[in-house]
């Protein structure tokens, strides 16, 4: 499998949490923040192995199967980080 691209998953899962640490513990639901973030985390991980097993059985280019799930969260870490911003 292509685990080449794990250093760049680690800065995604970085830029990832962000959003969740700028949440107020006055707020409430501090529980529920925590378990969003974990399950966020499992959903990028599974991702990236069916991508890299998907990738296999259908012979798609490596590049593809290693970087479409990062690319994926990547954007949906910008898109989280731009709506607490915008808060």
């Amino acid at each position: 499998m292509v685990e080449d691209h794990f250093p760049l998953a680690v800065l995604v899962m970085m830029v990832l949490a962000l959003p969740f640490a700028y949440f107020q513990v006055r707020d409430g639901g501090l529980s529920g923040k925590i378990f969003t973030e974990h399950h966020v985390g499992l959903g990028f991980h599974l991702a990236n192995r069916l991508f890299g097993h998907l990738g296999l059985l259908n012979a798609w280019p490596p590049l593809f199967s290693a970087i479409f799930p990062t690319l994926l969260f990547l954007g949906a870490a910008v898109l989280l980080m731009w709506r607490v911003e915008k808060r």
